[in-house]
């Protein structure tokens, strides 16, 4: 349960238990407001949930208490110390109505992830017990009736244990099981607990406390029961004995012990969460720099598509087989499911050994118990980091963690963690909590690149291409750029940023931009399928008055793979609005050449990796192919990445008809164009009249 009295990843399973708790169950914050209350606690204090959550626990307090209630909370805060947390106590509890009654109070703790507590109260009813008590102290008839009540187990018994009498209730619970009950008390219970009663019996015999409350487990054959005792020390006319009065707490247990099992363990594999791992690990021998512990992440690289596949069920039954590896495994010294395919172990790496050769082996042979357990046929990923005695457990886990990230990210089976590798970690860390900054404050510019028409030299437009100089961060590129976009979901934001930094662009230098040199605007595949993206180009080109022809849109293959509806109406209302579509980085995603005649296209953009091979046999028969389906087409042809002058004149021979790279310029700021078109018009002039001669 959070703070705020929503329910966290096992709330369900928790409310399921507090609902079925037999006693009542408060739960507090630590400012004292309740933020849970169990149907029994509604039937205790006569409030409905409704009534009291968001109060203070105080209205179920007698007044004189109720005032210094915050106080205790404070001060226990303050300084740690508690007189009731984790001891049960009786109080004076106040009902609805305004009655006042007895009421045995149990305090529980929790911390949240954010290190608040929480106060978790289990409230029994004592009226009955009370006047148990008072009813046994005073009359002997009236005690035979409520000596044999339902619910309570009454014992009259010797310092030495021997049952001078028990009530029906407590007897039943022996006939039932088709026992004979001893004699003597302390022949009843549990090993652990018989130690316990005769200790606290021994102290009885030297002055200790007349009345207290004991826990106890019943041994009934082969079952237990637990059970809160309140046991008291009595002179009568029989002599000195103990009256004792129990309730039986055998589901309390229960489910207190499945609230700590959801709280610590998984609940399909049964492997320890986090929180439990760190404990045991503090018990272990300590690390050397011979015999380092290996903290090693590792995730099913085939575990969506064993959902998919095999269903819910299916993959738990396999999960739960991992598991079983796991304590088969010798050289694991414990694991842990993180999340879904997932999974922690810690390896203890031999003396004189290879860390990297060592868990390299260590994982080899974990991927082959897998397969003949049939779990998994893929390779696994993982991610290794060393634990050092300066570092912690927590640190251990980040940076194996990182290093699975790594592993994943450049498709390697195993990485081995160093500062490297934490280094890129930090730098996209840094750029993802800067970006949003970035895009909200305008820190992403827009450069121009060139595009020259082979045949005559001339500029004949600009590819818009977007970059971040960052102060902390210095240049960091569009695909590091683009990488973050995707991971925070930021792709539409990001690319209607870039149309209106384009369109302001042009708007601030109309002299430069035409529609005889378009600007190219790249949008993403997830924005081509957007109306409002397509719409906000439009309207944006509307708002500053602006032709339609000063910009054309760049998509890639896989934004038109599937063409359907929406495609089709996001191409007509670009096409309405004379805008041409121009389909880039052709021959590096899908290439299905049947969208090419479906969709209005204009122009075809060849990728640079088809242009570095342009010098070779098969490299033109490459290009060749494409310009000779392009032109069948009617699409004009554009080449990217050409670096040198050969390139360029192969291509001018294979029918290009326009180019951008380095041989020509890098992408600019608008205001270096000017300088760049009257040095690029004096080149070209040069050139002109060389060939002439």
């Amino acid at each position: 349960m959070n703070q705020d009295g929503t329910v966290n990843q096992d709330g369900v399973l928790y409310q399921a238990l507090i609902n079925a708790a037999a006693d009542g169950v408060i739960i507090i914050n630590y400012c004292g407001l309740i933020i849970a209350f169990s149907p029994a606690a509604e039937d205790l204090f006569g409030y409905c949930a409704d009534e009291v959550i968001g109060q203070n626990v105080s209205v179920l307090m007698p007044e004189s208490v109720a005032i210094k209630h915050d106080k205790y909370i404070h001060d226990h805060l303050t300084t740690g110390h508690t007189q009731i947390i984790g001891r049960g106590r009786e109080v004076i509890a106040r009902r609805k109505n305004g009655d006042l009654f007895d009421m045995h109070l149990s305090v529980g703790k929790t911390s949240d992830s954010d290190e608040k507590p929480s106060f978790v109260g289990i409230c029994h009813d004592l009226t009955e017990y009370k006047n148990t008590l008072r009813q046994l102290e005073r009359v002997d008839t009236r005690y035979r009736s409520v000596f044999n009540s339902q619910g309570l187990y009454i014992v009259r018994m010797s310092l030495e244990g021997e049952i001078m009498l028990a009530n029906a209730t407590f007897d039943g619970l022996f006939s039932v099981a088709g026992i004979k009950r001893s004699d003597n008390f302390i022949e009843c219970l549990f090993d652990a607990s018989r130690e316990e009663f005769i200790g606290r019996m021994e102290l009885l015999r030297h002055g200790g406390d007349n009345e207290f409350k004991l826990p106890l487990t019943l041994q009934i054959g082969a079952s237990r029961n637990e059970v809160e005792w309140w046991l008291r020390r009595v002179m009568d006319h029989e002599g000195l004995h103990i009256q004792a009065v129990g309730i039986d707490i055998s589901e309390k247990v229960i489910a207190a012990n499945e609230a700590y099992f959801l709280k610590h363990f998984d609940a399909v594999t049964k492997l320890p969460n986090l929180e439990y791992l760190r404990k045991k690990f503090d018990q272990l021998e300590p690390t050397t720099d011979k015999q380092p512990y290996a903290f090693v992440q590792f995730e099913l690289s085939n575990f969506k598509r064993m959902l998919k596949l095999d269903g819910d069920l299916e993959v738990d039954e396999k999960l739960r087989r991992i598991s079983s590896v796991f304590e088969q495994d010798p050289t694991i010294m414990m694991a842990s499911r993180l999340s879904e395919g997932c999974f922690l172990v810690v390896y203890r790496v031999p003396e004189y050994s290879d860390v990297e050769d060592y868990v390299t082996a260590c994982l080899s042979n974990l991927q082959a118990l897998l397969n003949l357990r049939a779990v998994v046929s893929s390779e696994m990923r993982a991610g290794c980091a060393l634990y050092e005695s300066c570092a912690s457990f927590d640190l251990s886990v980040s940076r194996s963690d990182v290093a699975l990230g790594f592993a994943k990210q450049e498709e390697l089976p195993f990485v081995l963690y160093n500062d490297s590798i934490q280094r890129d970690y930090e730098r996209a860390k840094q750029i993802e909590s800067g970006l949003v900054g970035a895009l909200g404050q305008g820190k992403i510019k827009v450069f121009m690149q060139p595009k020259i028409d082979l045949n005559t030299g001339a500029v004949c437009g600009y590819e818009a291409l977007m970059r971040w100089f960052d102060d902390q961060l210095g240049f960091v590129s569009p695909l590091e750029i683009i990488k973050v976009v995707h991971e925070l979901d930021l792709v539409i934001e990001l690319d209607k940023y870039i149309i209106s930094k384009t369109l302001n662009e042009i708007y601030d230098h109309q002299s430069l931009f035409c529609e005889d040199t378009p600007v190219s605007i790249n949008v993403s595949a997830k924005s081509f399928v957007r109306r409002d993206v397509i719409e906000h180009l439009v309207l944006g080109l509307q708002e500053r008055d602006l032709r339609s022809e000063v910009v054309e849109v760049e998509v890639t293959e896989d934004a038109v793979l599937s063409i359907g509806e929406v495609v089709k109406a996001n191409a007509d209302l670009l096409r309405l609005h004379r805008i041409n579509i121009c389909l880039d980085d052709f021959g590096t995603g899908y290439s299905a050449l049947s969208y090419l005649g479906k969709l209005p296209l204009d122009n075809l953009k060849i990728d640079r990796v088809f242009v570095n091979d342009v010098k070779t046999h098969r490299g033109r028969v490459m290009l060749e192919a494409i310009i000779s389906i392009a032109k069948s087409l009617d699409l004009t042809v554009t080449a990217e990445g050409v670096e040198d002058e050969e390139q360029s004149q192969i291509l001018a021979q294979m029918g290009c008809d326009f180019a951008q790279g380095f041989l020509f310029s890098k992408a600019l700021p608008t205001d270096q164009l000017e300088q760049f078109l009257q040095n690029h018009t004096v080149i070209a002039s040069n050139a002109a009249t060389i060939s002439l001669n």
